[in-house]
Formats: structure tokens, C-alpha cells, sequence
């Protein structure tokens, strides 16, 4: 144990004691030591904990609950890069470099777990009804020219050959071939089980209730009664990761959303699916059901599904996939996406603990489109190496008070 934490250690656990005794009492206080201990276990703390363990380092996965149960449960796991990795945004970057990690992490999981992670796709199609539509995506396709991966311009014919699920009544459509689509539960659950596989200490019902500190470094967590001894903390815990310590809280509110899943159409849909101009999206499973969401709410941390939301998102049934409006609805359910002020996550070191404690939360509704980079760019942080994508502008020091 490094001199810091051993005095960390006494000066907490040994107050009043000699200074044999407050050895024995932090000894029997602490009872593991890890490299890292991830703070929630959905998609991207689950990812976080895989990537970690490839590296050869002892990690702890610690949740509050069952893995994968929150947001990543409740995700319709729309995978949609666009734009440019070399003068694009954080988003964008983000949501390409998950794509080509997604592309390796189907097979690799599947090889360590024997599951599937429900990925797949041909890409998205937006859909245009009206011949002034049509025209808007012509120049949409146009304007994408030199993105990595650019849009493509359907009419009427070449869409429906593309997708033969369309309803009636489209007239043209663009094409975004990156987009995939995502069982977002089958995948934090296989995620998951690959980290506990490769030696992770996954441990659910676990919340953590305090942070521990030596000064301004972050040495631990305390979590279940236990405290554990960490080299860095790394909080991923969702619309609950500001509440972890009230020392070190961000402004990371729950955004509640309500999705529904309905019979698809004979042969399935190959696209995820949206409207110009229409808010909501449709997008296939590989069992052949369709998901259609979502509400966006202000409910705090109460999840529900409510007459409302179920009305808004039969709406964007009737605007998107008006052939399936007479097909049953499987399921609905609700979330608690995990906003920000400003619309972007916190990926990096907290500038009040510079030393043993980063975050990885705030992703909003793009956890799952954005997750795998930003388990891939904490993890180069983890070994100081130089992240794979900027972090510039998810800096957690501009959502500090």
C-alpha cells in the first residue's frame, strides 16, 4: 500500500487509537484493493470494465442494483454515427469510433460468452412523404459529401427495394449506411458477463455511498459497509452518477423516456427508421419486433408509463410505420436517461480530485451510441496514454460549481 493511502488509512480509521491499533482497524476496514472500481454497471461501465481487464489490471464493477437494469435496460440501442472523425464534434467522433468498436466487440463477445449482442442492421433510412421532403433529403445527401461515411439519396423505388417494410405513401429517402441497430440489454448483459469472465469482481446490490479521499486524491470507495482501496474511481453510474458523493457532485439529472415495442412487418425491418421533420424513430430487432420512442419527461427518479406517453408514442407509430398502427404492441416501458446542462457527458478527470477519480457519465439519450468510445478513451486514461478521441469538450471541470 503507497505511504499516501497508509496515511489516508490511520488518520480515518486509527483516530483515537495507537497507531498499531489503527493498522488493525483500517485492515479490517478495507478488505480489498483493486486498480479500479467502476461505479455502475450498465453499457458503458460494463464495457469499461471488459476493456480494463484486457489490459491486465484488477478492476471492481460496482452497482446499486442489478447490472445493466437502468438506462441501458430501457435503451432502444440506436447506433447512428455521422459526420466526420477528423474535424467533427464530439458526438460525432464519439459515435464513430463506437461503430468500428461495436464491429469487433460482436464477434469477440460472442467468442468469449457463446451470446449475441442483437447487432446488426443495414443503416437508416429518413423518409420523406411529400415531394417537398424529397427535395430537402436531396440536398441533405448533397451536404453529407465527405463525411466518413456519406448519405445516400432514394427515391421512391430504390427505398422500398432497399426496405420492402416501408409503409406506404414514401416518397424518396436518404440512406445513412454507418447506422445499426442494437439489443441494448442483450448487450450489457454479455458485456458484462465477459468482464465477470475475465476476472472482474462484479458485484450487484452494491451502492456506493461515499468516495474516499486522501487530500485532493481519490483512494477508494466505501460501498455495502465495505470500503474498498482503488488507484482510480471511475464513475459511470448513470441519472444517479452526481448523487454518488455529495463532495464531488455534477449536475447529472434523470431525463425520463417511455418506449413501446410493437409486431413487425413480415420479413422484419433492415433499417432503423425516422421521418423528416417527425421527432421519434423506428428501429428492428432481431427477433422482428419494432421499438418506437421516445418520450422525453421530467418525472425526477420515478419511472412510469403513462397514458400520455403512450399516446405520443402511438403518434410516432402513425407518422413512421403507419402499416403497423393495427399490429399488437408487445411491450412499453420507461427510463431515466442521464442529462446534462449542456447536452454532453463528462469524460474525464474531476479537476476537485485531479488525482485518482474520473468520470464517465451524463451521456444522455447516445449512452449506447456513444459508450464503447467512451469506455476506450477512460481506459487510455487509466494507463496515461493519450485518449483515442479528444475530450476537450466533455471536460467535467465546465460542470463543476
Amino acid at each position: 500500500m503507497a505511504s499516501s493511502r497508509r496515511s489516508f488509512l490511520l488518520r480515518t480509521a486509527g483516530a483515537g487509537l495507537g497507531l498499531a491499533a489503527g493498522r488493525r482497524a483500517w485492515s479490517a476496514a478495507v478488505r480489498e484493493s483493486f486498480d479500479v472500481v467502476v461505479v455502475g454497471a450498465g453499457a458503458i461501465g460494463g464495457t469499461l470494465a471488459y476493456f480494463l481487464r484486457r489490459e491486465g489490471l484488477s478492476v471492481a464493477l460496482l452497482d446499486k442494483g442489478p447490472a445493466g437494469r437502468e438506462a441501458s435496460w430501457a435503451s432502444a440501442g440506436m447506433i447512428q454515427p455521422f459526420g466526420s472523425r477528423a474535424g467533427g464534434s464530439w458526438a460525432s467522433r464519439a459515435a464513430l469510433l463506437s461503430r468500428e468498436l461495436y464491429d469487433d466487440l460482436e464477434p469477440r463477445l460472442f467468442e468469449e460468452t457463446g451470446r449475441r449482442i442483437g447487432y446488426g442492421g443495414e443503416g437508416g433510412l429518413v423518409l420523406a412523404f411529400q415531394d417537398g421532403e424529397a427535395e430537402t433529403l436531396r440536398r441533405i445527401a448533397r451536404s453529407q459529401a465527405g463525411d466518413d461515411h456519406p448519405a445516400e439519396f432514394l427515391d421512391a423505388a430504390a427505398a422500398r427495394k432497399r426496405e420492402p417494410g416501408l409503409p406506404e405513401g414514401v416518397a424518396a429517402a436518404v440512406l445513412l449506411p454507418a447506422h445499426r441497430f442494437l439489443d441494448a440489454r442483450a448487450y450489457t448483459s454479455v458485456v458484462v458477463e465477459a468482464a465477470r469472465k475475465r476476472g472482474a469482481s462484479v458485484r450487484e446490490g452494491s451502492g456506493v455511498t461515499a468516495i474516499l479521499r486522501d487530500g485532493d486524491r481519490v483512494v477508494g470507495v466505501e460501498a455495502g459497509g465495505e470500503k474498498l482501496s482503488a488507484g482510480t474511481v471511475v464513475v459511470a453510474a448513470g441519472a444517479w452518477a452526481g448523487k454518488v458523493d455529495a463532495r464531488l457532485a455534477l449536475p447529472v439529472r434523470p431525463v425520463h423516456g417511455q418506449i413501446l415495442s410493437v409486431e413487425g412487418p413480415e420479413g422484419g425491418l433492415r433499417h432503423n427508421l425516422q421521418r423528416l421533420g417527425a421527432g421519434g424513430y423506428a428501429t428492428p430487432r432481431a427477433d422482428g419486433r419494432v421499438l418506437v420512442g421516445a418520450t422525453s419527461e421530467d418525472f425526477g427518479f420515478e419511472k412510469k408509463v403513462t397514458p400520455e406517453g403512450l399516446a405520443a408514442l402511438s403518434g410516432m407509430v402513425r407518422d413512421l410505420v403507419p402499416h403497423l398502427a393495427g399490429r399488437k404492441v408487445l411491450d412499453a416501458w420507461s427510463g431515466l436517461r442521464p442529462g446534462s446542462p449542456d447536452g454532453l457527458p463528462a469524460v474525464g478527470p474531476d479537476p476537485r480530485a485531479p488525482s485518482g477519480l474520473l468520470w464517465a457519465a451524463g451521456h444522455g439519450g447516445y449512452g449506447m451510441m456513444q459508450g464503447p468510445a467512451t469506455a476506450a478513451a477512460v481506459t487510455d486514461l487509466v494507463m496515461k496514454r493519450k485518449p483515442r478521441i479528444p475530450l476537450e469538450a466533455v471536460d467535467p471541470a465546465r460542470l463543476v460549481r
